[in-house]
């Protein structure tokens, strides 16, 4: 006898379910949830199962399981179902429907369906329901599929099913399936939080008419590893970071003077446009030092001969001497180390520079990141996913400083090891 009505009804007629017997102050009719006195116990095995569910949940699956057998045998083959009964989930009118398919002994394909919930979901165990319900995944490739991602240990299942349906939300199916399968979920964290870049970058993969999606070396595709796909996404925050923060005009100090040695051109690199043209030639992580050329840490030259690129210099402070400039790194094409050559040329062209000498600034310069292009980058992402709350609404240093801890967060769980996150 279902006692119980998990949201307030406010249509002013109620037609009652014939299969379901009320009390003679019909809960249908009331403007309060009536309550059921808990009188007797539950058997201890169904009692055992119950206390799996979670908190705040579980004593109205309890109340629920308590009034129908059927609904006791729903808890334990459909657990998902009777949880999205007991957390109001959805209308009143589909909740109350479900219960009278339960009542009269439907398939729980129907019963699903009237809860608006993927038949997949019943695979999963009662720990794995904790909080809201959200958008799941219901086509047949993911029915179909979902299966061998499901986590062994019951106590990952929570945040496995929080992360696949943000995933599905906030990219797509084939995200989530590839989402799903990594090994992740010991810890139990915000998806919104540590997949949000992840999921942005897997979008912008498959978007190729934004100018985001330019500015991915590396897209994600369903096969890609999940330590490529980290870094590649890191990579692309990075490069979103030097497009908002170094237009030209933005930095108007190189140090050091361009100028030649031994037949070799030494270019200084102070905005986006020529540092992404000198990383896309030279196949190097230059496009990378966005936060360090507008933090003043370093500065970066091109060394080329006869007009073409040869080599990436990076200047920064001397590691013992104070005050003084010296080559930090120099590299040639692919990351290579650059030659005997090229070495020689760039301590004879260092020998001429005057400023060779630079105290570093008290206080950092206050260089900050260009909203209105962060809104444009977003545009087309945030209006096929919602709005995309999970990203900064605004592109502040802060916040983007938070979106860099988050992902090297996600990397040392996933035991991804790269500079990048250093």
């Amino acid at each position: 006898m279902v006692h119980q009505l998990w949201t307030v009804v406010t249509t002013q007629r109620v037609v009652r379910n014939p299969v379901m017997r009320t009390s003679s102050k019909s809960p249908l009719k009331s403007s309060e949830p009536t309550r059921v006195r808990d009188t007797e116990p539950l058997p201890a095995e169904l009692e055992v199962f119950v206390s799996r569910f979670m908190l705040p949940e579980r004593r109205e699956v309890r109340r629920l399981v308590r009034t129908s057998s059927r609904l006791a045998d729903l808890a334990k083959v459909f657990p998902g179902a009777i949880y999205a009964i007991a957390s109001r989930r959805g209308p009143a009118a589909s909740r109350l429907h479900a219960l009278s398919l339960v009542e009269q002994g439907a398939p729980l394909k129907s019963v699903a369906r009237a809860l608006d919930l993927p038949l997949w979901l019943k695979r999963l165990p009662p720990e794995a329901f904790a909080g809201r319900l959200g958008a799941l995944p219901v086509s047949e490739t993911f029915t179909r599929r979902v299966a061998t991602r499901i986590p062994h240990a019951v106590q990952e299942t929570a945040a496995w099913l929080e992360t696949v349906g943000f995933a599905t939300e906030a990219c797509s199916e084939d995200f989530a399936l590839w989402l799903g399968e990594q090994q992740l979920y010991a810890e139990l964290s915000e998806p919104e939080r540590a997949f949000a870049v992840l999921a942005a970058y897997a979008w912008f993969s498959g978007a190729p008419g934004t100018r985001a999606h330019q500015l991915i070396v590396v897209p994600w595709r369903t096969e890609i590893g999940f330590d490529t796909a980290l870094c590649a996404a890191k990579s692309w925050l990075n490069r979103l970071r030097l497009v908002m923060q170094l237009d030209p005009g933005v930095i108007t100090d190189p140090w050091l003077d361009g100028g030649k040695a031994m037949g070799l051109e030494f270019v200084p690199l102070v905005d986006q446009h020529e540092i992404i043209e000198e990383s896309h030639a030279m196949q190097n992580c230059a496009d990378q030092y966005a936060d360090r050329l507008a933090r003043d840490k370093c500065r970066l030259f091109s060394i080329r001969r006869a007009g073409q690129r040869i080599a990436t210099l990076e200047i920064g402070p001397h590691p013992r001497e104070t005050g003084v400039l010296a080559v930090t790194q120099l590299k040639a094409r692919h990351n290579m180390p650059a030659s005997l050559e090229i070495w020689q040329a760039a301590h004879m062209w260092l020998a001429t520079q005057p400023r060779l000498k630079r105290l570093p600034p008290l206080l950092p310069p206050e260089r900050p990141l260009k909203d209105e292009t962060w809104e444009e980058l977003m545009t087309p992402y945030r209006q096929k996913t919602g709005g995309a709350t999970w990203l900064p609404a605004q592109a502040t240093l802060a916040a983007f400083n938070g979106l860099d801890a988050d992902l090297t967060d996600l990397a040392r769980r996933s035991g991804v090891s790269s500079w990048l996150f250093t």
